[in-house]
């Protein structure tokens, strides 16, 4: 349910929730990609476990691999979907309390500070993703494993993030859609 403020009409409305939408279609997406990996690395781990206890030979770069590119994308890539469904951990004793303008402001102080935050790392963890490239970086382990690509589950994970995040900051302030997180406890 949205209400109306200002001169945000119906057509503004309907573009703020389409692009919205369409952020939350992408980051399902990366999340089905996140989902891949952890399938990926329970595949992989298995199968060196495996081939350690029964021909005392381990797969090379294992430990490279779940660590330079599983747990990476594992993190970062469902983020913006976490955002997008509103699931991340909110802590609203006293948000429930304020009046609704004082809650408006302080989602929109929320967004916007999380935008920062998001904006600043995806910055400097392209910038890193691209330097390692540049250099071709591989790791030192028993193997020579590339592990640059893996460096930029960050910056996609955190770009999408910054995205979500200012479409819901510019949404805030003429509605509560996108901001209300699934009816449910801890203790469900």
């Amino acid at each position: 349910m949205t209400k109306r403020i200002g001169p945000f009409y119906d057509r503004e409305e309907i573009v703020m929730e389409t692009v919205i939408a369409r952020l939350g279609r992408v980051s399902r997406i990366i999340t089905y990609i996140a989902t891949a990996l952890a399938a990926l690395m329970m595949v992989h781990v298995t199968l060196d476990v495996i081939l350690s206890q029964f021909i005392a030979e381990p797969l090379p770069g294992t430990v490279d691999y779940v660590s330079y590119y599983y747990m990476v994308g594992l993190v970062f890539l469902p983020l913006p979907f976490v955002e997008y469904t509103n699931e991340h951990i909110k802590v609203d004793l006293i948000h429930d309390l304020l009046p609704t303008g004082a809650r408006t402001a302080l989602d929109m102080l929320a967004l916007a500070l999380s935008a920062v935050f998001y904006g600043l790392l995806t910055w400097q963890t392209w910038i890193d993703a691209v330097e390692k490239y540049l250099i071709g970086e591989q790791s030192m382990g028993m193997a020579a494993v590339t592990v640059w690509p893996g460096r930029f589950c960050l910056p996609l994970g955190a770009g999408l993030m910054v995205l979500l995040l200012l479409a819901k900051l510019i949404q805030r302030p003429f509605t509560d859609a996108g901001m209300a997180g699934p009816n449910h406890d801890m203790y469900e």
